[in-house]
């Protein structure tokens, strides 16, 4: 798998783990529905002739480690994209989403990204990777309250309050959620109890890092709620 290398903020160069590979595209899939541009030095949606040629027809795409720096120019896919890999670019700020609504897998790790925004309109996003980028919050999820959001990935970032698991009260289908992983965490995770209490949190997590929750669980009406 391809390993994207980014300096970290004390100037040393980091390798990013497999996470931050392209996600491979099917084989059988049409190549009429699939777009997959890798380090091909794209630096802008908006205009791309693969994409602009082709409307209401595109239900993938991936665009990993290229120079995108803004989301834009997919309005018109809002009723057939269903996978959109913006790993590995330059992009700061979510935006250019409302119209995705069939959207069901959102990869924008590797990013330059401080916030998790315009997501209320995505009613079918199932995925969302957002590992490698300088979140230090996840209020933004409050957009996202009673979908189907099922797994989250936000490792490598910079989330330190225990009281940010708050704002996934209202995902009752999250099932996965990674703050932690191949060495690469969150301040939160090193917080006293921090496993036990985001368990208790929330008992709709069935996996934690990867490792399977207990089943012994407080049952939502019980959960505490985070100093």
């Amino acid at each position: 798998p391809l390993l994207q290398f980014r300096a970290s903020s004390r100037g040393a160069a980091e390798a990013l783990p497999r996470r931050c590979a392209p996600m491979s595209a099917d084989a059988d899939e049409a190549e009429s529905t699939s777009l997959s541009l890798l380090n091909e030095g794209v630096i802008s949606l908006e205009g791309l002739p693969q994409i602009s040629a082709r409307p209401a027809r595109l239900t993938s795409i991936n665009l990993h480690c290229n120079r995108i720096s803004t989301i834009g120019g997919l309005d018109h896919l809002g009723s057939c994209l269903t996978s959109l890999n913006l790993s590995s670019n330059r992009i700061q700020v979510m935006g250019g989403l409302c119209h995705l609504r069939r959207l069901e897998t959102l990869d924008l790790s590797c990013n330059e990204i401080s916030a998790i925004d315009d997501l209320a309109a995505l009613g079918s996003l199932r995925r969302l990777l957002l590992s490698y980028n300088r979140i230090s919050s996840l209020a933004g999820l409050l957009q996202s309250h009673g979908g189907p959001l099922e797994a989250l990935e936000a490792y490598g970032n910079q989330i330190s309050l225990l009281r940010e698991a708050e704002y996934l009260r209202g995902l009752p289908r999250l099932g996965s959620l990674v703050l932690f992983r191949h060495g690469a965490t969150n301040p939160v995770c090193g917080e006293p109890g921090y496993r036990a209490r985001l368990v208790s949190l929330l008992p709709q997590l069935r996996t934690l890092d990867g490792v399977a929750t207990t089943a012994s669980r407080i049952t939502p009406a019980g959960a505490p709620t985070l100093p």
